[in-house]
């Protein structure tokens, strides 16, 4: 690993820290505050730079930047513990397997929604995100916000290789049973 990428990822470890921090402390001004950047047109308010900026890695990437506030924002939406490991693909995968009725487990719509969330380009991404978070949010499946910061950074990749990742765990079932094989890693 590098030491940019180490850096990285210490800034990204510390910040979700410090949204769990918020979130235990049942802090409802501070995340109301993260949240205020879902609706600010530049995706960073004001009354946000208090949880956020801290946090942030000294460069002078504003995507990177955003990226931080977004996923503050998204955090504040749906703060629920115990998603460790639970990719944006998994809770996809994991909502359309609990689908009831004709066609369970197998929704179209679902799919549709998480194809275009794959597709989104980086304008696009905050407000797919929103939606997508909102949907995990009301059948209570909780995300790895850690993972979840981490695409969104790497979202721009020429390779798209979180989206791939993200294909994989929600179209292909044995991905879990390599992963916990050892024969794939996260």
């Amino acid at each position: 690993m590098t030491d940019v990428r180490k850096a990285e990822d210490d800034h990204v470890a510390r910040f979700i820290s410090h949204l769990r921090k918020l979130a235990d402390n049942e802090d409802r001004g501070a995340l109301a505050a993260l949240r205020r950047s879902l609706q600010d047109r530049t995706g960073m308010a004001a009354a946000a730079c208090p949880h956020v900026d801290p946090w942030l890695p000294r460069s002078e990437d504003p995507y990177r930047d955003r990226a931080f506030f977004l996923v503050g924002a998204l955090f504040a939406l749906h703060p629920d513990p115990g998603g460790e490991g639970v990719s944006l693909g998994r809770a996809f995968r994991a909502i359309n397997a609990d689908q009831e009725g004709p066609g369970a487990g197998d929704n179209d719509s679902l799919r549709q929604r998480f194809v275009a969330l794959l597709d989104a380009d980086a304008e696009d991404l905050p407000n797919h995100l929103r939606h997508a978070v909102s949907l995990a949010r009301s059948k209570g499946k909780p995300l790895d916000w850690e993972r979840l910061l981490r695409d969104v950074l790497a979202w721009r990749g020429e390779a798209r290789r979180v989206q791939r990742r993200l294909a994989r765990e929600f179209w292909n079932t044995r991905h879990d049973a390599l992963e916990s094989e050892g024969e794939i890693s996260r």
